[in-house]
């Protein structure tokens, strides 16, 4: 039998890495996805007359108006994230999906669209953080 005394392991600590979640980043950019998509939808309102002139022409006119604001709005949200950029936007995305639910309760949108909407949000994070590159480059690029 040995019995000469074992040397404990030595752990190394694990470094601390600044890659917590920041509530107020992400609740400020949900707000900017939110004013731009409003605006958009307030100016294709005014444009065309509300749904009761045209309601197919009011439709369509929003779908391209939220494509085209909600993805300015990633955008900038992109430029304004933290690093890591794209884990900030998938939380703010989700965010934003999350509040989309006020829709359903005050705007006549049924649970179907809402869930559904889950793949614009995915579309308009993907282009305006794709975008977010051409103006801000990541300062500490991920492994």
């Amino acid at each position: 039998m040995d019995n000469t005394p074992q040397q404990p392991p030595v752990f190394q600590p694990l470094l601390p890495t600044d890659e917590r979640l920041r509530i107020g980043p992400i609740l400020r950019d949900v707000v900017i996805v939110w004013v731009f998509t409003f605006l958009g939808g307030f100016v294709v309102g005014v444009a065309t007359g509300g749904p009761s002139h045209d309601a197919k022409r009011y439709i369509l006119a929003l779908a391209v108006s939220n494509i085209l604001f909600g993805t300015i709005g990633f955008t900038i949200a992109g430029c304004l994230a933290p690093s890591p950029r794209w884990r900030h936007l998938r939380w703010v995305a989700l965010g934003a999906w999350l509040t989309g639910l006020v829709n359903v309760a005050f705007l006549h949108v049924s649970i179907a669209q809402w869930i559904n909407g889950a793949i614009f949000v995915v579309l308009i994070t993907g282009l305006g953080g794709a975008i977010s590159y051409l103006f801000k480059r990541d300062t500490k690029p991920s492994a």
